[in-house]
């Protein structure tokens, strides 16, 4: 146990008030109510406002707050909270009053989400309010409920009309709703449609013919569709989304604690798959509570969809007793404390998220918003639960998946004691990969992690997926696919999107429990003017959450690396290398070097597009530098130009996490002392060769095209190999095995 408590929400929280108060707004018509950030009529104007208050509410009622590190007293920080409080009040469309634009806000499908998120603090406010409060809130809870009975209906999709954390939310407003009022007139309504909106949160596919009761009915007769996959993959925003299935879970949490506080229990729709997808959750969760985005992320890394891992960890502590949440806790707090800790104005993000300050005071309002009201919500609910003391550590403790797959993504990942390794090609920036020490969080970066990069002239390049296709094996899985690259949003009138390039990817994690081999060609389809290309790409983050230093050791030597210094280079290694004493790099063809490129920025941003690429917002969406390692070509920001047919770049490489640099070395010398040689009889077939650290030889093997091929592995002695992907023997002849690969494939055997 970590012996996280309250007071630790409470330390954190606290500085960022003083950082706060700049945002702060008086209404001139009614001094009485204040609002943080922009306070229009915009749902996200209101969430930040309402997440804010929640912070000044939570510690204005806390014994443990100190002045000091508030800048305020608990009596001025109880007038903020309240005023605050009014102008979402007075300026909903059950008010009698207007936001910063005159408007009124609320009655839309996310206008449940301001108000579910602020609940804790309502409840910490309580025996501050007046009736004239009491009225009010009653009256904006019974509009918002009424308006989700008559003018919303509840859908459900794994990929079209994905809604799980609006039909989680908006579930819980109206059975929240018919909690605090059951006198209201359509209190019975707000909960039988409370409860369809809840059971189709967490949905899936065998949901449709499942017999399991919810009050009283069969879940069949409550589905309305799966938005997850049998898999518990979700597919919001078009991706494999770990950040969103946190979100779902935490509008389920809020819920959750509602319902304690009142000494009722809730109503078992809202747990509604909440155990079955807890554990791909956990797999994807660092040690130090930091999420590993298997499925990447289009906003701000480290912030949101990670902050609202806070309310998931204490409900799976409150109700079902999971060990792991409170290190998941404590080693987040340490993030946020090392970030704020670097900003030296009590902000939480200042520094990585001054440039978007100054084009959009409205993100920047929001994202900190998102990180007070979740420390609010660990701060409120530790203290309120006694830190949960009487809920005892359950008997048997929920595991981590060892291998996951999903078909629909195209999703393989493997975690073990020393290594973590996925590869997924419908992902937020598709293709990407990740391989790395499973508790080396600061060392995970998504954006088309491992998949090469090619970019050409337009403003976007998107990466338009061909084919793929993948396999699990005991220890490992095999995944292997082609993509294209789209160049688009040229400046020049009427010129159309181009496809630029062709990128054939295999990437293999063999059942050593540490390799992993990577395979990649790319090739220009037309001539055309590239501004990147990139092969390999491994994205190191070099920024806050590691003092902004890498060490990188090689044949060369060991060289010191500084992240947001300002310098843009390449640096030139050997054909190893090994990152901080824990994760090892090999090259195996296609060049000679290594090759670490400083950006000399922050370069890693919100997804790109046209709206965020444009240069009138400069570098605001980009909040975390990463190194980037590359393999066979290093090419960046000069336009140069291409043939058509020219192969930009053809490379194998091996991953080693868990890995100090002696062992790397020593594995690249064992793998160029193998015998064994590979004959490919078709240009499109390629292999490696390599040592497991288990004592065994490897062969990783891909065909990149649509056609079935062979592949003849001479040097291998008279024992068979093995197919991993089926488990099925290969016989040897005349010291040689001839192997045969289906099209777009990768395949691993053990010689």
């Amino acid at each position: 146990m970590s012996g996280i408590s309250h007071a630790d929400y409470v330390r954190t929280l606290s500085p960022w008030i003083n950082a706060a108060r700049p945002y702060l707004y008086r209404l001139p018509e009614a001094p009485e109510r204040m609002c943080y950030g922009l306070g229009n009529h915009g749902h996200w104007a209101l969430q930040a406002n309402n997440t804010a208050l929640s912070a000044f509410a939570v510690l204005a009622v806390d014994p443990a707050t100190d002045p000091v590190l508030t800048g305020m007293s608990r009596d001025e920080l109880l007038a903020t909270a309240l005023g605050m409080l009014r102008f979402a009040l007075h300026s909903h469309h059950a008010g009698d009053g207007g936001t910063t634009d005159g408007d009124s806000w609320g009655h839309s499908w996310i206008s449940a989400l301001c108000l579910e998120r602020v609940m804790h603090a309502v409840e910490a406010l309580d025996a501050h309010l007046t009736d004239q409060d009491r009225d009010m809130l009653r009256r904006m809870l019974i509009s918002e409920s009424n308006w989700l009975m008559d003018h919303y209906e509840i859908v459900a999709g794994e990929v079209k009309n994905n809604k799980p954390e609006s039909n989680m939310w908006n579930g819980a407003l109206l059975h929240r709703t018919a909690l605090l009022y059951p006198d209201a007139q359509r209190a019975d309504e707000y909960g039988e449609k409370g409860t369809q909106f809840l059971v189709n949160a967490t949905s899936i596919p065998s949901d449709a013919g499942s017999a399991a009761l919810i009050e009283g009915r069969p879940v069949s007769e409550w589905h309305v569709g799966a938005n997850f996959f049998e898999s518990y993959a979700c597919n919001h925003h078009g991706y494999m989304n770990v950040g969103y299935i946190v979100i779902t879970l935490s509008n389920a949490a809020m819920l959750h604690f509602s319902y304690r506080n009142l000494g009722v229990e809730a109503p078992e729709a809202l747990y509604h798959h909440l155990q079955d997808v807890w554990p791909l959750v956990k797999t994807c969760t660092f040690p130090d509570g930091r999420l590993m985005r298997i499925g990447g992320d289009t906003r701000v890394r480290y912030c949101y969809c990670q902050d609202y891992c806070i309310p998931v960890w204490l409900m799976m502590r409150d109700r079902y007793g999971d060990a792991d949440c409170e290190a998941f806790e404590s080693g987040w707090l340490k993030q946020v404390s090392a970030e704020m800790a670097a900003n030296d104005d009590g902000t939480f993000m200042g520094e990585r998220l001054r440039c978007m300050e100054d084009v959009s005071p409205l993100y920047f309002t929001r994202l900190e918003g998102d990180k007070a009201v979740t420390l609010s919500m660990g701060a409120y609910w530790r203290r309120r639960y006694a830190e949960f003391a009487d809920v005892p550590v359950a008997s048997e403790q929920p595991e981590a998946l060892e291998q996951w797959e999903d078909d629909y993504h195209g999703a393989t990942m493997v975690k073990g004691p020393r290594r973590a390794a996925s590869w997924i090609w419908c992902a937020a920036e598709r293709p990407q990969g990740l391989c790395l020490p499973p508790d080396a969080s600061d060392m995970a970066e998504w954006r088309t992690n491992l998949a090469g990069r090619v970019a050409g002239a337009g403003l976007a390049n998107t990466p338009v997926v061909e084919s793929h296709n993948h396999r699990l094996f005991p220890g490992g899985f095999a995944n292997c696919g082609t993509f294209r690259t789209r160049a688009e949003g040229h400046f020049a009138e009427g010129e159309m999107p181009q496809d630029v390039a062709r990128t054939c990817v295999a990437f293999a994690a063999l059942p050593d429990g540490r390799t992993v081999v990577g395979l990649q060609r790319a090739t220009a389809l037309n001539r055309a003017f590239l501004r990147e290309v990139k092969g390999m790409l491994l994205q190191i983050p070099n920024d806050i959450f590691n003092g902004k230093t890498r060490r990188y050791f090689s044949g060369k030597g060991v060289v010191d690396v500084a992240g947001c210094d300002g310098v843009c280079e390449t640096l030139e290694l050997s054909s190893w290398m090994n990152i901080d004493d824990r994760m090892g790099v090999v090259a195996l063809h296609g060049g000679e070097s290594l090759l670490v490129h400083r950006p000399g920025k922050r370069q890693i941003a919100i997804k790109s597009g046209q709206w965020y690429a444009h240069a009138t917002y400069g570098d605001a969406e980009a909040a975390l530098y990463a190194d980037e390692i590359c393999l066979g070509k290093c090419h960046h920001s000069e336009l140069a130009s291409y043939d058509a047919g020219t192969a930009l770049f053809d490379i194998g490489f091996a991953l080693l996490p868990d890995t100090g640099h002696e062992e790397t070395r020593v594995w690249r010398e064992q793998a160029d002392a193998l015998d064994i040689r590979p004959c490919p009889d078709d240009d499109d077939v390629r292999c490696v060769i390599v040592p497991g650290v288990d004592g065994q030889v490897y062969a990783v093997a891909a065909n990149f095209s649509d056609a079935s091929s062979e592949l003849l592995i001479t040097g291998c002695g008279d024992d068979p190999a093995m197919r991993l992907t089926d488990g099925r023997s290969v016989a040897a002849q005349d010291d040689s095995i001839r192997l045969e690969l289906p099209p777009v494939t990768c395949e691993v055997f053990r010689l």
